[in-house]
């Protein structure tokens, strides 16, 4: 198996093992309270540490903290507690299912701790952030498109939704039941785009080529013919047009930083598994 075809078929699993790897090694841990308990349910204690570290969760996800939510989550973890014991006196502790998952979860660990120990990413600078921004800053056109897509598999597959566009069957609908792309489920809405005009390769902010070209014509409400690239037929609609908006820096910082870390994170996982895979014998079946 090639090194290379290793290296892209891990790479989703391994980048998000460092991810969480990568954090805890470079993020002190806080002073934690004593470990007592917030309450006991049938004898068995839930501790003060389970608490704050689902609180954590609970925050990073976008809930303020409050009384409310603190007292919700000691309820679900009361509740969870319950359900637990319940299952366990039914004998699910046993059942192949469960089993299954606590081998995977067992599983994930290792793979977490031998990257912990294994790989040593290049820390993400200040000056790195800067010179990112300004790259990206420096592509932007004096416009940026809110657009819609459709991935199709095959040519006539594309023909018949362009058809259903132009008999009038809304473009949202018709991503949502047919579109290979993964914004099928949002009516094929993607995110903001700018580039300069006229496109050129590599300077599109990560759209296709021929996309792009037929983007920068198209008039707001319109789609486009159907467009092949690398296989698949693409029909993109405009559903938008403004000035472009370019974010400041203060702005900008923290999505840049966890871009860089996540691509550091690719690039140190990517080598360690194309370093092991020179020494092991893999076989795909065909």
């Amino acid at each position: 198996m090639p090194a290379l075809v290793l290296v892209r078929a891990t790479l989703a699993l391994l980048a998000l093992s460092a991810s969480l790897a990568f954090a805890q090694q470079s993020t002190p841990a806080p002073a934690s309270a004593p470990d007592k308990p917030l309450a006991t349910v049938n004898g068995v204690p839930i501790t003060q540490s389970t608490f704050e570290q689902a609180l954590k969760q609970a925050i990073a996800q976008g809930n303020p903290d409050s009384p409310q939510l603190r007292q919700a989550l000691k309820n679900q973890l009361i509740a969870r507690e319950l359900f637990l014991q319940e299952a366990a006196r039914q004998g699910l502790d046993k059942d192949p299912e469960v089993l299954a998952v606590v081998e995977q979860t067992k599983r994930a660990a290792m793979v977490q701790r031998y990257l912990r120990s294994q790989i040593k990413p290049t820390a993400v600078t200040e000056q790195d952030i800067k010179a990112h921004y300004e790259k990206v800053k420096a592509g932007y056109g004096p416009k940026e498109f809110k657009l819609r897509v459709m991935m199709l598999p095959n040519a006539p597959r594309a023909k018949e939704m362009r058809d259903q566009l132009a008999k009038g069957k809304d473009f949202a609908e018709l991503a949502r039941q047919w579109s290979l792309a993964p914004s099928a489920t949002r009516g094929g809405d993607v995110d903001w785009v700018s580039f300069k005009t006229p496109a050129k390769e590599g300077e599109t902010h990560g759209l296709p080529l021929p996309i792009a070209q037929a983007v920068e014509k198209l008039q707001k409400g319109k789609s486009t013919a159907p467009i092949e690239v690398q296989g698949r037929w693409w029909i993109v609609k405009l559903d938008d047009v403004r000035p472009t908006k370019v974010p400041s820096y203060d702005q900008a910082k923290a999505q840049i930083q966890r871009m860089l870390v996540t691509r550091e994170l690719e690039r140190v996982t990517g080598e360690l598994a194309t370093q092991l895979s020179k020494s092991a014998t893999i076989v795909q079946s065909q």
